[in-house]
Order: structure tokens, then C-alpha cells, then sequence
């Protein structure tokens, strides 16, 4: 819970900024010449390995794609203060976050405009504490747990994609995953 309690606090710090302080201010698409990414599941598990990070029509959860054309392109905006990065989806007001009610799983979520004030009771999320080291796309957001992962989970119409705090039991079937980026326009 240390992990969520840090996260919390940048996200309530992030949201609490005046518009015109958030390093994600301007709302609009990407600019041209902008670098788009795309996330690759890499994973021993044949049936996810190689797949495409992608959201379909209607939702915010993502999932996986068989084709790297069904795959969401993304950009992404520093949080300088944390080294870490927002990811866009589109334009700069849909950024990708991660939630859930247990910080066991976090689901990978298409968030507009995300903000403290508008999270459901209950709920986890944390948002721009993504970090792209060595072309793998991980979660800077304080924890000390080492082991955690993304984390392909098979449902009735295809595998969805949560992150894993990597110490807890959970009796979800998860199928680890590492998300590489991958350069794309």
C-alpha cells in the first residue's frame, strides 16, 4: 500500500496544478513530426507473446491484438520533476493509467482527462508514472517491489492487460508480459 500512497500523492500533486503548470497543458493532437509508439507483449506464453497493445472501439480497457495495424499508437509527455512519463492515446487529453481496487492488479485503462477529484470511491489509479528505459515500458511510481510486471489476462473475448505487484497471491490466471516499445509513425 506504501506504493499506492506515493502514487497518490503525485497524482494528487499533478492534478492539483493550475492547467497552465501541467506539462500536459495544451490539449490537442500530437504535433506533427511528434514520435509515436507502439507496445509489443513479449512473454514465454505463445498465445500473448508477440501481440499488439490495443483499444477497441467502446472501451477503456485495453487488450491485445493479433496485428501490429490493430495496435494503438501513443505518445508521450514528460513529468520532469519524476522522470516518469505521461502516455497519450490519440490526443493529450486520453492518457493511459492504470486501476483497479487492489493494487494486486491494476488494469491498463484509457483515461480522459484524468484528475484526482473524478476517481470512483473505492477505486486505485495512477497515471504519468510510466518510465520507457531500455526500450521496455515499466511504472516508476515509488514501490520498492521488485517483481512487478504487466500482465495479459484471458477473458471471454481476448486477453486484457493489468499490472502485477508481482508479490501478492491473486487467483486471476495472469500470463506475464513485458511491454516493449516500439518506434512507429
Amino acid at each position: 500500500m506504501k506504493s499506492f500512497a506515493i502514487a497518490t500523492t503525485f497524482c494528487t500533486l499533478a492534478s492539483a496544478l493550475p492547467s497552465s503548470l501541467a506539462p500536459w497543458a495544451v490539449q490537442a493532437p500530437p504535433q506533427p513530426g511528434t514520435q509515436m509508439y507502439q507496445f509489443q507483449a513479449k512473454s514465454s506464453v505463445t498465445a500473448v507473446n508477440n501481440q499488439w497493445l490495443a483499444l477497441k472501439t467502446g472501451s477503456t480497457q485495453y487488450t491485445l491484438a493479433n496485428t501490429q495495424a490493430a495496435g494503438t499508437k501513443f505518445f508521450t509527455g514528460p513529468y520532469k520533476s519524476t522522470g516518469t512519463n505521461a502516455i497519450f492515446n490519440a490526443d493529450d487529453t486520453r492518457q493511459v493509467a492504470l486501476q483497479g481496487t487492489s493494487n494486486v492488479l491494476l488494469n491498463v485503462v484509457d483515461v480522459t482527462n484524468p484528475r484526482t477529484d473524478t476517481i470512483p470511491e473505492g477505486t486505485l489509479m495512477e497515471w504519468a508514472t510510466f518510465t520507457m528505459d531500455g526500450a521496455v515500458l515499466g511504472v516508476n511510481d515509488g514501490s520498492t517491489l521488485k517483481n512487478r510486471s504487466f500482465v495479459a489476462i484471458q477473458g471471454t473475448g481476448g486477453y486484457s492487460v493489468a499490472f502485477y505487484d508481482g508479490a501478492s497471491t491473486t487467483t486471476t490466471p495472469i500470463n506475464l508480459i513485458q511491454l516493449s516499445i516500439v518506434k512507429t509513425t
